[in-house]
Order: structure tokens, then C-alpha cells, then sequence
């Protein structure tokens, strides 16, 4: 029987898949199911916008292409048995059009999904060792909800960032608006200028310990980023609906790359298929630091007119002063989070 040796991305997914993060899709998608979500973004009759599949290289597929069963390994760990119903390819132009828009070619996911996936394998499992699907961080979704069962409302935070200043301030509107708040920060960085797991991982883990233990949950989101703009928003929402989230909150450029997606289009989008989804969208403008009232603001929440200046509070915006070696502001991010990053942080 033939070993293939999985990648850190498709062990994720399968973690995912395998714990219900995903759900209603609960295996990689076969090549009916694949065009289904492409072109209808459904999963039978769920909604779906982003189809997860199992790719392959050329010199995997000619190593396979006529073999029935084949043993799934991660790292050293044997993690399944599968038995391959088909291996397909599709057309990854409308992939790519369909999930980046027009511009795709320039995309730096695409790029990747190009380069490393000759065709996608539709398989079933026969045996899956759960006990090596397992990362201490991971929590699943029926795991979580047992803790929270009590809760009627639980407002979702995403990031793929370590938290400065407008994220602590949407944490603390969330937990004022809705009593409680998931913290849920995405592990699996690959693109140069972001930061390392690690970093992400413990600053998030940091800011959530500011804040009431009781009504403030943290729990590690361990998959990828495709930088799919609202398509992935979507896909977000619908994790946090598993995890037993209200409502979640979508950021005004949420999952973006570069200027693929228009400013608050996902949140545009997100709210539009909320109801598709089962949960409740939060959407608003970005927050600012505002130079005369020395305080985080947001527009749609700040009740007091004020002319002051407004200083924007961004990841990218940070990450030079880090590259730079200079202090980071305080009104930018807390000090407790801003002294343990250095040019070592970062990708």
C-alpha cells in the first residue's frame, strides 16, 4: 500500500473536517461537489462558498493514479487509511476567477493552489486514528459548545494578526454589546511580512486574559489563509456558527489581499447571506485613534462629535515600527502585547 505524506495545510483540513469546524461539509469535496460550490456555493442544499479539497502534485498523481488504497501520514504519525473513490481535475482558471475575481492570475494563493495542485483526490476514509488528529490548542466544536451551553449570546472575533489597539477595542465593544466573546486567531501563516504562529498564538492568548475570564473563551482556529476576501469571510462566519457563535464579527477588509476586494465588501457580502449562514453579522467602520480625545473611536459607536484627528491603527502600520526597531505607540497597541515583539515576529 502506497504512504502519502500530507502537508501542514491538508493536515488542518482534515482536523477540521474530521471535528465538524467545517460542517456541513464534512470531507473533501469530490469533483460534483467542487463545481457545486464553485459555481452555485452550495453542498447539497446547504450553503458553501469555498470548496475544501485535497490536492495533488504531477509526481504524486503518477504514483497513485491506479493504486485503491493509500495511507495518509503527517510528519512521522500515520493518521489515515483511505480508499480513493476518484482522482479529477478541474478547470483552475474558473477557480480562480471565481474565488480572487478578474485579476487572479496576480493572486498570490492562486499562484500557490497553481503551482502545487495537478489534480484533486475524492476518497473515503477506512481508518482514521483520531488520537493523532489531535494539537493540545485544538478545541472542537461539540467540545466548546458544552462549555458554553448556558450562553445565549457569543459574539466571534477572527484574526490573523497580533491585536493592536482597534482589535482590543472591538473586543471590549463585543463583550459590552453581547456578554460574551470567542477569540479565535487563525494558525497557519505562510505569506512573508506576517507574523509567526507562535506570536499570533500567544499575543491573542495575552489580550484575552485583559478581559473577564468568565464571558471571554480562546481558542486557536488552526487552518490557512487563502486570502479570499469575502468568499473566506463567509467561510469564517460559518466556522464560528459551529462553535456556537450569535454572531460574528467580519472586519472592514476581511480576509483581503492587496486591493483584489473593495473596502467592507465582505462585510457587505457577509451580511447579504447571513441568514443562508445562521448567524448574525456584525459589521462596522474601522476604529480609530482620535488625537484630541486621546481614545479609540468608531463612528458608528462614538456618541461625541469631535473634530480631532484621525490617526489609523493598522497591522501593516505596526509592522514597520517592529521592522524598524522603534517603539511601537501606545496609542497603537497596549504595552503588555507590543514588548514581546521584535523582527523575529515576523515571517
Amino acid at each position: 500500500m502506497n504512504s502519502l505524506y500530507i502537508s501542514k495545510d491538508q493536515f488542518s483540513d482534515i482536523l477540521n473536517l474530521s471535528n465538524g469546524v467545517f460542517s456541513p461539509l464534512k470531507h473533501f469535496v469530490s469533483e460534483k461537489d467542487f463545481k457545486n460550490i464553485l459555481l452555485k456555493k452550495k453542498i447539497k442544499k446547504n450553503y458553501f462558498p469555498i470548496p475544501i479539497f485535497f490536492g495533488i502534485k504531477k509526481n504524486i498523481f503518477n504514483k497513485i493514479k491506479n493504486k485503491k488504497n493509500i495511507k495518509l501520514y503527517y510528519k512521522k504519525n500515520l493518521i489515515a487509511v483511505v480508499k480513493i473513490n476518484s482522482i479529477y481535475k478541474i478547470n483552475k482558471k474558473i477557480f480562480g476567477k471565481k474565488i480572487f475575481g478578474k485579476k487572479f492570475i496576480k493572486h498570490s494563493y492562486y499562484i500557490k493552489f497553481n503551482r502545487e495542485n495537478y489534480a484533486f483526490l475524492d476518497f473515503t476514509y477506512k481508518k482514521i486514528f483520531k488520537k493523532k488528529l489531535v494539537d493540545k490548542n485544538f478545541v472542537s466544536p461539540t467540545q466548546f459548545k458544552k462549555k458554553i451551553k448556558t450562553k445565549k449570546t457569543l459574539a466571534g472575533f477572527h484574526t490573523r494578526n497580533v491585536p493592536h489597539e482597534a482589535h482590543q477595542w472591538i473586543h471590549r465593544y463585543l463583550l459590552k454589546k453581547y456578554s460574551n466573546l470567542l477569540i479565535q486567531p487563525l494558525l497557519g501563516q505562510y505569506k512573508k511580512n506576517e507574523y509567526l504562529d507562535k506570536i499570533i498564538k500567544m499575543t491573542n492568548l495575552v489580550a484575552a486574559k485583559m478581559y473577564n475570564k468568565k464571558n471571554t473563551f480562546f481558542i486557536p482556529f488552526f487552518s490557512y489563509p487563502r486570502y479570499g476576501g469575502p468568499l473566506e469571510a463567509a467561510l469564517h462566519a460559518i466556522v464560528r456558527k459551529n462553535y456556537g457563535c450569535t454572531h460574528f464579527w467580519v472586519g472592514r477588509d476581511h480576509a483581503g489581499f492587496k486591493k483584489f476586494f473593495q473596502k467592507y465588501e465582505s462585510q457587505n457580502y457577509c451580511k447579504k447571506i447571513q441568514k443562508k449562514i445562521g448567524i448574525n453579522i456584525i459589521a462596522h467602520d474601522e476604529p480609530y485613534y482620535c488625537s484630541t480625545c486621546k481614545v479609540v473611536v468608531n463612528k458608528n459607536c462614538n456618541k461625541k462629535s469631535c473634530s480631532g484627528k484621525k490617526i489609523s491603527i493598522s497591522g501593516t502600520k505596526i509592522r514597520r515600527y517592529i521592522r524598524s526597531n522603534k517603539k511601537i505607540p501606545n496609542f497603537l497597541m497596549n504595552k503588555k502585547i507590543s514588548i514581546l515583539l521584535n523582527k523575529k515576529s515576523i515571517i
